[in-house]
């Protein structure tokens, strides 16, 4: 059968693109290497309890769901907010050891913190906070550039500076890009239009969690893809995109069964997707990103506040000086992000979360001895970070040290078909999905939207771009 839309992903982008395509009538066939729908943000169980892997926050909250992003998403893919019971977090905070920034869905809470906490810096702040406001991140033709450079600009202190790009990097840079500071150090910096993108996630709408996780709405939008005659395969990894004349005209499974289509749709990513390609290439210098984390779940036996965890999120640094870049070790316990789901209004989910950077390398030379017990050295020193934060965990008492579960970049990799484990993609992005063929296009965290969100209208944009349009032409 020939189908007008072959899907390479069932992840967020993947399945807001089939859903989109198949309310329209388009045939679609959607092609997912694993057993479950979500990609990333599938789920997963721990001691008896169903996680939603890799899900600290559901961003672009607003009360409603009406306006912003998230409005927009619901619109597009005929969603009701009842579709995810969103539900908001209380507080969250960004730790320094000379300072504090809480925030929470009180957008203007930012403001407050930093005219309480860097009064000199409150002027920069707000014109910093203006240009945000006046970037269109759904400016499809802009070059990268610097957000140190602008943050340099704007905000004078060095410690505030780090601190507002500690949870945007941990929430959506690749990596792959560096600065020269004024030290002469080479710092990890970030795409400028990336970071505005993230920080609007954060800062200017806020964060939610769904109660029943994220299983509902991917089934909900697989069982519209079918209900429209589209169809989705599990379980069903692309090996090859084949190419005739100039042009892509299938996709070959392992099996050696091709999927014929008039378009592709990606979501492999950037270098992945090239390396499906074999001898082609999509016309682009592509690199695999080189952030990977390494994340430990912790199943409570009550209320993570009684462990001391009382923000919903944590952001944190053990330096004021914030250094985001691959770890030379395995892990790098300095700095992470730590989320407690049962935090968020109404959320029975009673587990703690702890990221931290790592390195893909490394963790994938260890054979699987010294895996294992690198695993459960990951999960002490994750312990040994919260303690600092003032949180109890013991550090003995469950498997991976202080953890019941803890996935590395060998697991990201597995998962995902990252190569090495990237988390947010490529650091070249694609932000017109165009290849170098006229019926292949990108979609997801290469075409350069991060989060659940940004990723489900990637793959909306996509469609509608490079498909409905057309489709309604013809």
């Amino acid at each position: 059968m020939m189908y007008d839309a072959v899907l390479i992903g069932a992840g967020p982008s993947g399945l807001a693109a089939a859903a989109r395509l198949s309310h329209f009538g388009v045939r679609v066939c959607l092609l997912e290497g694993h057993s479950r729908l979500g990609g990333l943000s599938s789920w997963h169980h721990v001691k008896g309890r169903e996680i939603s892997s890799g899900l600290h926050a559901f961003t672009n909250y607003v009360p409603g769901g009406r306006t912003g992003p998230l409005g927009k998403l619901f619109r597009q893919l005929r969603l009701r907010p009842d579709d995810l019971d969103l539900r908001p977090q209380d507080v969250s905070s960004i730790r320094f050891p000379s300072a504090s920034l809480v925030f929470s869905n009180n957008t203007e809470g930012i403001r407050d913190e930093v005219a309480a906490k860097f009064p000199a810096c409150i002027d920069g702040f707000d014109r910093l906070r203006g240009r945000i406001r006046e970037t269109d991140e759904g400016e499809l033709t802009l070059e990268q550039s610097s957000a140190r450079a602008v943050l340099d600009e704007y905000i004078a202190e060095p410690l505030l500076r780090d601190m507002l790009l500690c949870p945007v990097m941990f929430y959506g840079n690749p990596g792959g890009l560096t600065n020269e500071s004024a030290a002469g150090e080479d710092q990890l910096d970030m795409d400028w239009l990336l970071f505005c993108v993230v920080w609007k996630c954060i800062f200017e709408s806020g964060f939610a969690y769904p109660a029943c996780g994220m299983r509902p709405l991917w089934q909900e939008l697989a069982k519209r893809v079918t209900d429209n005659g589209g169809v989705i395969r599990l379980g069903t990894r692309v090996e090859r995109l084949v190419v005739k004349d100039g042009r892509v005209v299938a996709a070959r499974l392992g099996s050696g069964e091709e999927i014929e289509g008039e378009r592709f749709f990606s979501s492999a990513g950037g270098p992945e997707t090239d390396a499906l390609l074999g001898e082609a290439s999509i016309g682009r210098e592509l690199v695999p990103g080189e952030i990977s984390i390494a994340e430990g779940i912790r199943v409570l036996s009550g209320s993570a506040r009684d462990d001391g965890m009382n923000d919903t999120c944590v952001f944190y640094s053990l330096s004021d000086r914030f250094r985001f870049a691959r770890p030379d070790g395995l892990v790098d316990t300095t700095s992470g992000v730590v989320c407690a789901p049962g935090n968020y209004e109404g959320v029975d989910e009673p587990i703690l979360k702890v990221s931290q950077l790592a390195n893909y390398p490394a963790w994938a030379e260890l054979d699987p001895a010294a895996y294992g017990e690198a695993k459960k050295e990951a999960g002490a020193g994750m312990a040994a970070a919260l303690q600092k934060l003032g949180v109890t965990v013991a550090a003995s008492d469950r498997r991976f040290g202080g953890f019941d579960d803890l996935f590395t970049p060998v697991t990201l990799r597995r998962y995902t078909g990252h190569a090495e484990g990237a988390l947010y993609g490529s650091p070249v992005k694609t932000r017109t999905g165009a290849t170098a063929f006229d019926n292949l296009f990108l979609m997801g965290a290469d075409q350069g939207f991060h989060g659940i969100v940004g990723a489900m209208l990637s793959g909306v944009a996509m469609a509608n771009l490079h498909c409905l349009a057309k489709w309604k032409q013809s």
